[in-house]
């Protein structure tokens, strides 16, 4: 069952502030700042408080209602808004965290129904329906905190002598494939990965019916859009034409992976829209990698370097 919004919530614009306007502060000195951001809490910046104007509390929720549409959060400090953004106190104010993060859940996952400059949701947030009650594994579900979040797999370690390195050519190290291309019309949703030219969401820019083009345990490239953003995938899916894939040619492990796919994410700014990432040139770019005594690249000291990262022990150690 469903019920409307506000029988949930009183649903409110916020502070309509200017943040151009506002005084800004080291962060957690004063007051955050909620925009239309779809990341980082919503919050664009730290500000002085306003005499005379009380922040919002901590606990209530803020909606953007522009920019990222329905980006919906709990603020866990008092805070004032941007315009366009709608702060939803609960009913009953003694709605568990849990809840009220389950309906900013509830309330994003809308976001396909609005547009920006187009349909909005200024007007009609408040009718949007969500669950009447929440559901058992919300209460079961523990609450993931920062420092646990932030634990390690293995102990730090520092970062080796990089003069020491050793360089490499792409196309020594992997076999280098470039993805197919196929009409967005030919294309149904579906399970498998599809891989684009995105520097979000490990590249993943959709899930289609279409069959894997390539196996997991490899990187992807892009060499067009945002080019050269590089991602790990572990398992199979499908690479458009605006991507490259990378296999290894020797059996290395994710997290060996991960540290290249850092090291060729640092070439990007040689290339652009004009002198692109090709295959070729992919193939015989070099990079410089940790490497042993005999000149081999030292897999196992990557792994270990980046299982010592903080939240490294959150990363599922799969291949």
């Amino acid at each position: 069952m469903t019920t409307r919004l506000d029988q949930l919530f009183v649903v409110e614009y916020g502070h309509k502030l200017d943040l151009n306007k506002m005084r800004p502060v080291p962060r957690g000195e004063g007051v955050a700042f909620i925009g239309r951001r779809g990341g980082g809490q919503g919050v664009a910046d730290w500000v002085e408080q306003i005499q005379g104007l009380p922040p919002a509390d901590a606990g209530l929720l803020t909606v953007a209602l522009g920019g990222s549409l329905l980006s919906s959060f709990v603020q866990q400090a008092p805070f004032y808004t941007a315009q366009n953004v709608a702060v939803l106190t609960p009913i009953d104010r003694r709605m568990p965290l849990k809840h009220r993060l389950f309906y900013a859940m509830c309330i994003h996952h809308n976001a396909f129904r609005y547009t920006t400059f187009g349909r909005e949701a200024n007007r009609t947030l408040s009718t949007i329906r969500v669950p009447d009650a929440v559901p058992e594994w919300v209460d079961e579900t523990p609450l993931p905190t920062h420092d646990g979040l932030a634990r390690t797999a293995l102990d730090p370690r520092a970062l080796s002598d990089i003069t020491k390195w050793g360089t490499f050519s792409l196309g020594e190290l992997f076999r280098i494939c470039k993805g197919s291309r196929v009409k967005k019309a030919d294309r149904s949703p579906g399970e498998t990965r599809f891989i684009g030219a995105s520097d979000k969401n490990n590249g993943v820019t959709d899930h289609s019916d279409i069959q894997a083009n390539f196996c997991g345990g490899s990187l992807t490239v892009a060499y067009n859009g945002s080019v050269g953003s590089t991602f790990y995938q572990d398992e199979p899916f499908f690479a458009c034409d605006d991507v490259n894939v990378l296999t290894p040619k020797d059996q290395v492990s994710k997290w060996a992976l991960l540290f290249v796919a850092a090291v060729i994410s640092l070439q990007r700014s040689r290339y652009t829209y004009g002198y692109k990432w090709t295959l070729s040139r992919m193939i015989s770019t070099k990079i410089r990698l940790p490497c042993l005594d005999e000149g081999q690249p030292d897999w196992e000291y990557m792994e270990c370097f980046m299982k010592g990262l903080p939240f490294s022990a959150a990363v599922p150690d799969i291949n």
